[in-house]
């Protein structure tokens, strides 16, 4: 595995024991290796923070009664400003490698699929549990999608917040049960959800696990008209799928 793709396998959270004796090898040994992956990792960090920033504003936009919270203003360096520009133009950049039309739709869906930032809820590590929106939350971030599941279903059926439908659909889509998944979405967007053009994209991939290719078209379609999110990526992904 050359460095870039370990690098990239290290945030996906999929190294393997060796990979990771490798990666943990080179970033005390490679001085060239640490900085790449000193500058992935304060990137993804900043694009977070941002897409965060995002959704907290069209919150309070939908939510008049919900009361404002400022949000704190990144100072990072030119260069990584410029990279995050280019990443944020460019996302669905990762299609490059989709040369031919010889990939399966699960091959395609696996390439697609990253679980949804918690960007509604930040977790202080420092804080004790104290609500279940924060347990349900950490157990989202720390990949155990069962309790996860468990705890959204609970706190959906005392709160009913449309937002954490929409995590729940990501949550059953990482436990393989897609179907379930294309439910909630559905329903989430009809309801005209907070984050609908993000359940669109995340709907789109559920259909196109479950091989059903038109409707999967369709969502997509929707999201290149939209203009918003992942639109480049649905772009690309149907160019693929035609």
């Amino acid at each position: 595995m050359d460095k870039d793709t370990l690098i990239n396998t290290y945030f996906e959270g999929s190294l393997t024991e060796s990979q990771k004796k490798d990666f943990d090898h080179l970033l005390e040994t490679d001085t060239q290796f640490a900085e790449d992956f000193e500058f992935q990792r304060e990137l993804q960090k900043s694009l977070k923070k941002e897409e965060r920033k995002a959704v907290k504003q069209m919150l309070a936009t939908m939510s008049a009664s919900e009361p404002k919270q400022e949000t704190k203003v990144i100072s990072l360096r030119p260069w990584l400003v410029a990279a995050s520009i280019i990443v944020l133009l460019g996302i669905g950049s990762w299609f490059t490698f989709f040369n031919t039309n010889n990939y399966s739709t699960e091959e395609l869906y696996n390439a697609n699929f990253v679980a949804y930032e918690n960007v509604v809820h930040p977790i202080e590590r420092s804080a004790e549990l104290e609500d279940l929106q924060t347990k349900a939350f950490t157990a989202y971030e720390n990949e155990d999608y069962a309790e996860a599941l468990s705890l959204f279903k609970t706190l959906q059926e005392k709160n009913n917040d449309g937002y954490i439908q929409f995590y729940e659909a990501i949550t059953l889509m990482q436990l393989q049960k897609h179907k379930e998944a294309v439910s909630l979405l559905e329903n989430y967007i009809k309801a005209d959800g907070e984050l609908k053009d993000r359940a669109i994209w995340y709907l789109a991939l559920s259909d196109l696990k479950l091989g059903r290719i038109d409707e999967s078209k369709l969502q997509l379609q929707k999201l290149v008209s939209l203009n918003g999110f992942k639109a480049t990526a649905a772009k690309r992904l149907l160019e693929e799928l035609d």
